[in-house]
């Protein structure tokens, strides 16, 4: 198997208190924050990459915990570039950021023999399927005697050892490193989606093993067949640029939301900004409820029209890239509530 997320926390695990002193210096952690959170930090706007810019887009990954094969991705983008429109499932070609309990898109653009495209949503659905699942399931007892358990290396085929390892990951997902076991309300599963055969698989409906040891762990094997939600979009392009710099120029027009030079702060929501972009600490805090300075600082962002009460809020958000002009250079703002 890969040398895989689960494997690294793991190993960060061991190293103590030092590590996690590294590993959060200059992070933002519930613990530090108060409320409200606005961090901002320079954007250039000279030359447009990641995330906006994807010359190679099959390494956008799928919304699966196995993503799709990369022929079944070129194949797709051969589509959508031969006839300017293709419908794909769980594939997230056009990115969104997080914003309060919801996403937005955020402006994506493709490269292609020189020419420059920008790629956007033009139609999306969510669709019910059934589909089965693999788990494993931790358990802090032994496996009884008689019962069958698989360890490394798994006589699995290829799909169904790139399907274990993820379920593997899964139940580490969201391990920290060092702050203890992770702790899910529900099964952490592995879909069998669409790009995966699940009739060529020996894993569902019934595992060959009833547990599986790793890393000196045992897990419980589970297949269970489950009905899911499944996005679906059809994404169209519009040639936009021939040239780097036409693209850039393009770009930079596109992902720059405003000029709050021309909205008129007052010097309290200006200090705000300013306090959000210092070099040291690079954010601004408030306690709930916000001041009116921070609030007209939220508005010029847009993001106060959507900011709900923060008690409304069971879990932290996020309001991510928010890019500006601001004062003499261009700026990109995220807001962290922490209810």
């Amino acid at each position: 198997m890969r040398c895989s997320r689960r494997r690294a926390l793991r190993l960060l695990g061991i190293t103590g208190a030092t590590a996690a002193t590294a590993a959060t210096a200059g992070c933002l952690s519930s613990g530090s924050l108060n409320s409200y959170a606005l961090i901002g930090d320079e954007f250039d706007a000279s030359s447009i990459g990641r995330p906006y810019l994807w010359p190679d887009p099959t390494e956008i990954d799928a919304t699966t915990r196995v993503d799709f094969a990369t022929e079944a991705k070129e194949a797709s983008l051969t589509e959508l570039f031969e006839t300017g429109e293709v419908t794909v499932r769980q594939w997230p070609l056009v990115g969104r950021d997080k914003w309060g309990t919801e996403t937005r898109p955020r402006p994506t653009f493709l490269e292609r023999d020189g020419t420059f495209y920008e790629v956007r949503i033009a139609e999306e659905r969510v669709l019910e399927r059934e589909r089965w699942h693999f788990a494993v399931d931790r358990v802090d007892e032994t496996p009884p005697d008689g019962a069958a358990v698989a360890e490394p290396p798994f006589d699995l085929s290829d799909q169904d050892e790139r399907v274990l390892d993820a379920a593997l990951d899964a139940v580490y997902a969201g391990h920290d490193g060092f702050l203890g076991d992770p702790q899910f309300d529900e099964l952490q599963t592995v879909e069998f989606h669409h790009g995966l055969d699940a009739d060529a698989s020996a894993l569902v409906p019934s595992p060959p093993f009833e547990y599986v040891e790793y890393e000196d762990e045992f897990f419980r094997a589970v297949a269970e067949r489950r009905t899911v939600e499944v996005p679906e979009w059809t994404y169209a392009i519009d040639e936009i640029a021939a040239s780097p710099g036409g693209f850039n120029e393009y770009a930079r027009d596109a992902i720059v939301e405003g000029d709050l030079g021309s909205v008129g702060l007052s010097d309290g929501a200006r200090g705000v900004l300013d306090d959000a972009i210092a070099e040291d600490p690079r954010r601004y805090e408030e306690g709930a409820p916000p001041s009116d300075e921070f609030n007209e600082a939220l508005g010029a962002l847009g993001i106060a029209e959507d900011l709900e009460p923060i008690d409304s809020y069971e879990e932290r958000v996020d309001f991510r890239n928010v890019v500006v002009e601001y004062r003499d250079g261009v700026y990109r703002f995220d807001l962290i509530v922490s209810p």
